[in-house]
């Protein structure tokens, strides 16, 4: 409702009709050079496909390793604890260091201790210090554990693999090396099926039933082999600071002691500032700790139709580097290109009001102009509005339009 709300100009608004039907704006839609139609952006018309990772403050690609490596997060850039705006590099003359400073809250991380000789050497520091907190080992741990616990046979050791490579890289190489005779195990059950069910149709009741008994007692070996591996890797990682740790209790009652004494609510954390440091979580504002802000993801568009026809299909698809190009060039806009094919093809519905009013206030009088750039032939349609009443039906039936605030105009091209 609220894009619909901002499609609308005084009252009128302008759709353009989908092959499927669907009525959009003309900023939601696409138009396919292929099929020679606009496309809109519902599943069933168009397909959203992941291109490449990219930090929105770098403006540098990422390959899908790196980003995993990285956590999905920004490699170099830092944003500030307080109100979020990216940090930049800041030399101190006195202490003769390199330090974070953020430009609209003059947030500094000198107090966090957090400065270098080297700025390069300050970010490295600022990374580490992320990796160090007390759970980023356990973190690990059970993400590679159930990542592979919805999985089942192949897909099992496929994403225990994947897994394991995303945190520390020997979280579960021992349990892959245990499950190997498993996974050859389970690779046989589909020849062992096959070979009982040519014996005869009077065996295959028999052959599904030792099938269902052999996953059966597969999924007990695997949980027999993921569980003792899992105790025991959590039980060599170290427990404190956690928040399972045995001075949880004591913990609680000294930091309920110490809010009911606070008086300044500024000094303590938001729960918005405590989850962008989700691992550890502090309670006093000067405590938290800069955060790399996520990656963003560079997407292409493709039109459904044009796929089933064999063809790329692509309607939108991103450059490599939005920088690239001649930096010398006078027009500087031009590296980023923006493709107005709308203006080429779809027809341009213009609403012009007359100088004066009807007698009757809630009547409007207005030209309806319509540019067709192309030869071929529209078809305009109008449509009522569901809350439009029995008589302004009436009276458009008899050449009257009433008020735009009632109707919507919607535009159908047929393509050749």
């Amino acid at each position: 409702m609220a894009q619909d709300a901002a499609d609308e100009y005084e009252g009128v608004c302008v759709r353009y009709a989908c092959k499927c039907g669907h009525l959009a704006p003309v900023g939601s839609l696409f138009y396919s050079e292929t099929c020679l139609k606009p496309v809109c952006r519902l599943p069933r018309c168009s397909v959203e496909e992941f291109e490449s990772y990219y930090c929105g403050n770098l403006l540098v690609n990422l390959p899908s390793k790196e980003a995993s490596m990285y956590q999905n997060r920004s490699s170099r850039c830092f944003s500030c604890p307080t109100c979020e705006n990216v940090l930049s590099t800041a030399f101190h003359d006195a202490q003769q260091c390199f330090f974070f400073l953020c430009a609209h809250c003059r947030w500094d991380s000198l107090a966090l201790g957090l400065a270098d000789d080297d700025p390069d050497a300050l970010i490295m520091t600022a990374i580490s210090r992320e990796r160090q907190s007390a759970h980023e080992d356990i973190f690990q741990a059970l993400h590679s554990h159930y990542s592979t616990a919805p999985s089942s046979g192949n897909t099992a050791f496929s994403v225990s693999a994947s897994g394991a490579s995303f945190g520390r890289s020997n979280s579960l190489q021992s349990l892959a090396d245990s499950m190997k005779e498993l996974q050859r195990e389970h690779q046989m059950k589909k020849f062992r099926l096959q070979r009982m069910t040519e014996m005869g149709g009077w065996k295959y009741d028999q052959a599904l039933t030792k099938v269902q008994e052999k996953e059966q007692w597969l999924l007990d070996q695997r949980r027999e082999h993921q569980w003792p591996e899992l105790a025991k890797q959590l039980k060599a990682l170290p427990s404190e600071g956690t928040s399972w740790s045995s001075d949880t209790a004591v913990k609680s009652r000294e930091m309920l002691e110490k809010l009911s004494q606070q008086r300044d609510m500024g000094e303590i954390s938001t729960l918005h500032q405590r989850l962008l440091n989700p691992l550890d979580q502090p309670r006093d504002a000067a405590l938290l700790f800069p955060s790399r802000p996520l990656l963003r993801v560079k997407r292409t568009w493709r039109c459904v139709e044009s796929i089933e026809r064999g063809s790329a299909g692509i309607l939108v698809k991103p450059q490599i580097s939005p920088m690239s190009g001649d930096s010398s060039l006078p027009v500087s806009a031009s590296w980023f290109k923006k493709a107005n094919l709308a203006v080429h093809y779809l027809p341009i519905v213009t609403f012009q009001r007359l100088p004066y009013r009807v007698e009757d206030t809630e009547r409007l009088e207005c030209v309806l102009l319509v540019e067709n750039p192309l030869d071929d032939v529209i078809r305009i349609t109008f449509r009522a509005d569901p809350a439009v009443s029995a008589d302004d039906q009436e009276a458009a039936e008899n050449g009257q339009v009433p008020s735009p605030l009632l109707w919507n105009l919607q535009c159908v091209m047929i393509a050749s």
